[in-house]
Formats: C-alpha cells, sequence, structure tokens
C-alpha cells in the first residue's frame, strides 16, 4: 500500500505527525520509533559507521597534516622575508652612519680642529642619530680633542687598536662589533678614519661608535611588524644577531651582548655553514627544547676590512603556528567521541560539520598566503627604496635631486599627475616648482595657488601625509583651475628633514597596469613618505656640503673672499679680460697705522675695525666686483670694465667709504684711514695675475712713503721696472 503521511490540524506551525511506514518487505515502523530492520542489521550499519569514521579519521589526518606543512613553509618563508628585511634595514643604517663619518673627515671643519666647535658639532651630529654612543676626533698624536662626551676629552688613544689603524688606512673601515672603553664597556661597532691636511700630512683620527641597542631596535620594530601581520603579541617570536664566527651581538630574550657563542652552545654546524645565503630549518631550541622555525639571513657590511658578515636569525615557535589547527582537531576529536555510535545521519552531519572547519582553516591558510604575498610587496618597495636611497644621496645636483625625487615618487606610485613645490627654508615662498603630467596651463594656474588654500595648507611643516579617495569633493581642492582634469584619488606629503622644513609633494589619479583609476594605498603612502624623508636628508646633506664650501672659500673674520679664492678670481677675470679685451682695475687696499690700533685698543676692537672697513668696501663695490682679504689688514680690490681714466675715481669711492667716517667701537669712535695702491690691464699692455699684483703692490708701498690715506696708480709696467732700477741703483 502506498505511504501516508498526516497533517495535524492544530492552531500554530503545521507539523509532520508520527505515522506508520511500510516497507517493500512488509514491515512497519513509524518515523519517530527505532527501525526494527536496523536491530536486524545493526552489526552491518555498525561496521559501515566505523569505516566511515576510520575513513574519516584518515581524511582528517592527511588533511591535518597537509595544513600543518603549508602553515610551517608559510610561516618559514614569512620568517625568512622578515630577516631579509631586518638585513636590509641594518644595512642601510650602517650605510648612512658610513657616509656621516665619510663626509665629516672632508669637511674643512674638521682640518680647522677647533676644539669648540668640533665639540658641538659631533654634538648635533650626535642627536640627529641617536644610534651614536660616541664620537670623537683625536690630534695627530693620538690624544682626543673633541668628543659627543666631554669627560673622554684628552684622553690618550694613541696605543688604541682604532687609532693605530687609522693611520695606515685611507677612507673610512668599520670594526667587528666588540666591546670598547668608548661604549661603556658594551659591545658595539666603531668606525673610523684618518684626517689628512691638504698636502697629506695626518692629522689625527675619527671614530664613532654605534651601539648594539640602536640595531636591536631595528630587529624589534621588525619583530613588532611581523607580530602584527602574522602572528599575535603572544606568539613566542625571538631573534639573534651573531657575526661570522658565532658570537652574539644582540638577543631579544637575553638582552646579553658579546658573551656568547652559538657554536659553542651546539647549533648544528650545517645551519652556520648555510647562512651566505637565506633561508629557513626546523630544529629544537637550545635552551628551551621547544620544537622551533628559525629562518636566517646575511648582512654583508662591505666598507669594512675584511668585510663583516652578520647573521640574523629570527624563530618562531612551532606551537605557535600550530596552535589554531591543532585546537581544531582537538575539538574535532571530541565531537567524533560523542558521535561515533549514533546513526549514520548524524554521521553526515560531522562530515558537514568537517567541510564548515575546512573552510575555516582554508581561509586562514589563505589569511597567511595573503599576509605573505603583502610582505613580499613590503620587501620589494623596501628594495626599490634603498635603492632610491642610494640615486637621491649620491645626486649632487639639486635641481636633479628634485627631478628624480618627482620621477621616483610618480613612477612608485602609478599616478598621473605630480607636483613638488621646494621652499627656501621656512620661509613661505616657494623657490622651485616643478611638475610631471600636468599640461603648462595647469602648471601657471596651479602655481599661482596661494598657499593658505587647498592641499598646499593641509600639507602643513609639521610633517605627515594628505590621502584622498576622492579630491574633487574635498575642501582641498579649492582654487584648482576650473578647466582642470578631475582629480579623483591624492596624495601629499611634506619634506622635512631634523625640524627643517623643505617642501611639499603631491601625487593625483592613481592609475593601475590597465590604466583603470583607483586608490592611493597605505604602502603608496609609507613609500611617498619614506622617499620624502630620504630627499629630505639629501637635500640638507647638498646644503651642508654647499655651506662648507663657501666657509672654505670666505675668510672667517671678515666673510670676504679668503686669499687663495680672490687670487683665483683674479686669475678668471683677467682670462676674461683678454678675451673681451676690456680693461680690468686691481687695488690692494691697507689700513693705516693699524698695528697702533691692535698696541693701543686690543684685538678685539682691531677686529671690529676690520670687519667694518670689509663691510664698507662690499657695500662700496658692484655686484660683479671683488673684494678679499690678503692678510692682515690688507684688502685686494678686482674692478672689471674700469680703465685708467675711471680708476682715481674708483679708488677714491673706497678710499672714501673707510677714511670719511668715523668706526663704532667698544673704545669709542676711531678714525681709520686707508693707503691705496691700483693698476689697470688693458689689451695694449698685456699683464700677468702675478705682475698686476706687484704692481698695485708697488703703488700702495709709494702711497705709504708718500704720506697715506690717498691713492697711488702704477699706469704701466715700465713705471714699476724704471723704479725698481732706480731703488737698486
Amino acid at each position: 500500500m502506498e505511504n501516508q503521511t498526516h497533517i495535524a490540524a492544530t492552531p500554530g506551525p503545521a507539523r509532520v505527525s508520527p505515522a506508520p511506514v511500510s516497507t517493500a518487505s512488509g514491515v512497519s515502523f513509524t518515523t519517530d520509533r527505532f527501525p526494527a530492520w536496523m536491530n536486524r542489521h545493526q552489526t552491518w550499519i555498525v561496521s559501515v559507521v566505523s569505516v566511515i569514521a576510520l575513513l574519516a579519521l584518515f581524511c582528517l589526518g592527511w588533511t591535518a597534516r597537509t595544513v600543518q606543512d603549508r602553515l610551517v613553509q608559510s610561516a618559514g618563508h614569512s620568517l625568512v622575508q622578515a630577516a631579509t628585511d631586518a638585513a636590509s634595514k641594518l644595512d642601510m643604517m650602517i650605510l648612512e652612519r658610513y657616509h656621516d663619518i665619510q663626509l665629516l673627515s672632508t669637511a674643512p671643519i674638521t682640518q680647522g680642529q677647533n676644539p669648540e666647535t668640533l665639540t658641538q658639532y659631533l654634538r648635533e651630529l650626535a642627536q640627529a642619530h641617536p644610534a651614536y654612543r660616541w664620537i670623537g676626533i683625536t690630534d695627530s698624536r693620538g690624544r682626543i680633542i673633541a668628543a659627543t662626551d666631554t669627560s673622554t676629552t684628552s684622553l690618550d688613544r694613541s696605543q688604541s687598536h682604532w687609532f693605530q689603524l687609522a693611520r695606515t688606512i685611507t677612507g673610512v673601515r668599520i670594526l667587528d662589533a666588540q666591546v670598547s672603553d668608548e661604549s661603556g664597556g658594551a659591545s658595539a661597532i666603531t668606525m673610523i678614519a684618518p684626517l689628512h691636511s691638504p698636502d697629506g700630512r695626518f692629522l689625527g683620527a675619527i671614530a664613532a661608535v654605534v651601539g648594539v641597542p640602536s640595531l636591536m631596535h631595528i630587529l624589534d620594530d621588525t619583530m613588532q611588524v611581523l607580530k602584527n601581520i602574522e602572528w599575535t603579541e603572544e606568539s613566542h617570536i625571538e631573534y639573534q644577531l651573531l657575526n661570522e664566527k658565532g658570537d652574539l651581538i644582540a638577543d631579544s630574550t637575553l638582552r646579553q651582548e658579546g658573551n656568547l657563542n652559538l657554536k659553542q652552545l651546539g647549533l648544528p654546524f650545517g645551519l652556520l655553514e648555510g647562512m651566505n645565503a637565506r633561508g629557513f630549518v626546523e630544529e629544537t631550541h637550545l635552551r628551551r627544547g621547544a620544537s622551533v622555525i628559525t629562518a636566517y639571513a646575511q648582512v654583508t657590511i662591505a666598507h669594512a676590512d675584511p668585510p663583516l658578515r652578520w647573521n640574523i636569525l629570527i624563530r618562531v615557535d612551532r606551537d605557535s603556528i600550530l596552535a589554531p589547527i591543532r585546537s581544531f582537531l582537538l575539538k574535532l576529536s571530541f565531537l567524533a567521541l560523542l558521535i561515533f555510535l549514533p546513526l549514520l545521519g548524524l554521521v553526515l552531519g560531522m562530515v558537514k560539520a568537517l567541510h564548515g572547519e575546512w573552510g575555516s582553516a582554508k581561509r586562514e591558510f589563505e589569511r597567511a598566503s595573503d599576509a605573505e604575498t603583502a610582505l613580499m610587496k613590503r620587501t620589494e618597495a623596501l628594495h626599490t627604496l634603498v635603492v632610491a636611497a642610494q640615486r637621491l644621496a649620491a645626486q649632487q645636483d639639486l635641481g636633479e635631486l628634485l627631478h628624480q625625487l618627482l620621477n621616483l615618487a610618480k613612477e612608485n606610485t602609478g599616478a598621473r599627475y605630480a607636483a613638488l613645490r621646494v621652499y627656501d627654508g621656512n620661509a613661505p615662498t616657494a623657490i622651485q616648482f616643478l611638475t610631471a603630467g600636468i599640461d603648462d596651463a595647469a602648471v601657471r594656474a596651479i602655481q599661482t595657488l596661494p598657499l593658505e588654500q587647498g592641499a598646499w595648507e593641509s600639507l602643513g611643516q609639521e610633517g605627515g601625509a594628505l590621502r584622498l579617495a576622492h579630491l574633487a569633493g574635498h575642501w582641498a581642492a579649492l582654487g584648482f583651475p576650473a578647466d582642470y582634469a578631475p582629480m579623483t584619488s591624492f596624495l601629499g606629503v611634506s619634506i622635512r628633514c631634523r625640524g627643517q622644513f623643505f617642501g611639499r609633494l603631491s601625487l593625483a589619479n592613481k592609475l593601475t597596469s590597465n590604466g583603470l583609476a583607483t586608490d592611493f594605498s597605505e604602502l603608496d603612502e609609507q613609500v611617498v613618505l619614506t622617499l620624502a624623508s630620504q630627499a629630505g636628508t639629501a637635500i640638507q646633506n647638498l646644503q651642508l656640503l654647499h655651506d662648507s664650501k663657501e666657509q672654505a672659500r670666505h675668510d672667517s673674520l671678515t666673510g670676504l673672499l679668503n686669499h687663495s679664492t680672490i687670487l683665483n678670481a683674479l686669475t678668471q677675470e683677467l682670462s676674461r679680460a683678454e678675451r673681451n679685451r676690456h680693461p680690468l682695475a686691481v687695488l690692494i687696499a691697507d689700513l693705516d697705522h693699524f698695528k697702533e690700533v691692535n698696541d693701543t685698543h686690543g684685538h678685539p676692537v682691531g677686529d671690529t675695525v676690520l670687519r667694518e672697513a670689509a663691510q664698507r668696501l662690499r657695500e662700496t663695490a658692484r655686484s660683479y666686483d671683488h673684494v678679499g682679504r690678503v692678510g692682515g689688514e690688507e684688502f685686494l680690490i678686482i674692478v672689471p670694465n674700469c680703465d685708467l681714466v675711471e680708476l682715481r675715481e674708483c679708488g677714491e669711492r673706497f678710499r672714501s667709504a673707510i677714511s670719511d667716517m668715523p668706526f663704532d667701537t667698544s673704545s669709542g669712535q676711531l678714525t681709520i684711514t686707508v693707503s691705496i695702491g691700483a693698476t689697470v690691464w688693458s689689451s695694449e699692455h698685456p699683464l700677468s695675475p702675478e705682475l698686476l699684483f706687484k704692481m698695485a703692490d708697488y703703488a700702495l708701498y709709494r702711497m705709504k712713503s708718500r704720506g697715506r690715506n690717498g691713492i697711488d696708480i702704477v699706469p704701466h709696467p715700465d713705471t714699476l721696472a724704471t723704479e725698481q732700477m732706480k731703488k737698486a741703483g
């Protein structure tokens, strides 16, 4: 007969009532009662369930093993990437400090060896870079004349290893991490460089100590990033930094320096041998006996002699990686114990639950893969930034550096438009405006945008970045031309270094490789911020180089061109006069009775008179004239396009500037006069720079002999020869 199901007509939701069901054999049972036929086939059902359970357990074990292997491999690759990232950061930091000492060893400030000036400069350098634990400069005998720690000043370091080595080398050398007196008895890296005079004479040595804690700070940051991306704060992640011999430099757990050797502790020899590459191994932790995954990468310090090869070890407990899957297996085993004997339908439910858990494990695995991919992208971006930083640091021309910065930012972010404003220090005046991808009309319109409006205002001098998905609808777009191309995504940063503001960089309309509009990512922001930071450092280094060159060209007391620079200017102007066949006047001015000023009123008053006299001569000269101090109270003035007819009037202007107005000093007003000797070059009488100088000097001698406070002119080289013959006769 047909199977029948009765629906009870009771209030509320419909429910299925128990009803008799017939099988093909004629045995009747109800749906809410254990079927009678299952009693006869119980053994068969139990066998089937057992087989299914065994198959399920086998599949579960195989799946668990596969997932565990994949998780271990993924974790190992993540650790390798982290170790490589840390190695790149350490190499970059040490390279930056190498360039610091290299620049310092060739700077004019070290040639003068003024202890007070050197000490102030070293302290500013140490404050700018906290990685330095100590910086000192010695004289040629090994005695410290300037140091960041004044307690070490005057100490004798002539017998120290780094001073002895500095006497035999050229350029900067990096010594392996070791305990030194300058580091307070702690392990540190020492950078040394010799100081030589222009003629090659040994003047002293520079020693800079970089403490191990600064290296550990970089590694700590890498560990924190790894925890944020891969695992939690509770995950047992640790690192070690060791040299090629196995000596421990830094340890995140022990926090000890220079007192352990991993070879002596039993580190597998094969691991140490393989550290010339990067990879990971599974091993047993030496102290805790736990199973760990250890990744390794090498830092090669090429500027050391011999080159240093440090190894970075980053390890994580295997249990931390496998904790999620093991927790899942524990739960699943308990569930299987509860449902092993029930009906086959519950087994199917368990399979369904297993499928859900498998999906969760799969998603976890995908998340780990995504994290690995993100870490690889960050590593690639870091490599790009390292190359970009090297390009920016090597650039010696400010204009080319700015163009490189603009193009690097545009290329590495996929921006369609890029603009860069560079300012004069902290003044609100843009000295340069560079663009890429923007037409000339838009450039002119944007260039006149007031600084207190739009995106420029939002990018203040305090630093940071502004990242927008739709610039057009934001107040930051205020002031942009109405007919300008639609602005979508926007990314802008300020360019700063050590508290100094240099400019603002803005990017707009990011495009994918297929030409589709998209938003700037957090990684783009980090890349541009890093580029801006590196550019700020490069700009400041160029400024420091320019300032040092300018200081080397000028007299320290008066600010005029120094002796060698003014003589070079005479040679250059004489060459120009010969090419253009234009006259060239040369004047030598000497303050009268200046020795009496020093003897009567003291050298400070004399210095005041010299500075004021130099200022008056500079103000009297034209913009293209040259004024320099050749020694003591004597000044050389080069006046292009001044012939013999104009020379006396020109000399009188310089004499009046000095003699007609008293000098205000701490001893009261002093009347100072000046004697001037002059000559002129013309195409009719070609003369060498030396002969011009001698003629002007002889004219000065004649003026001194005739009573001072006037100008005397030797117009022709024959005059000098005649006078010298008369003197000799």
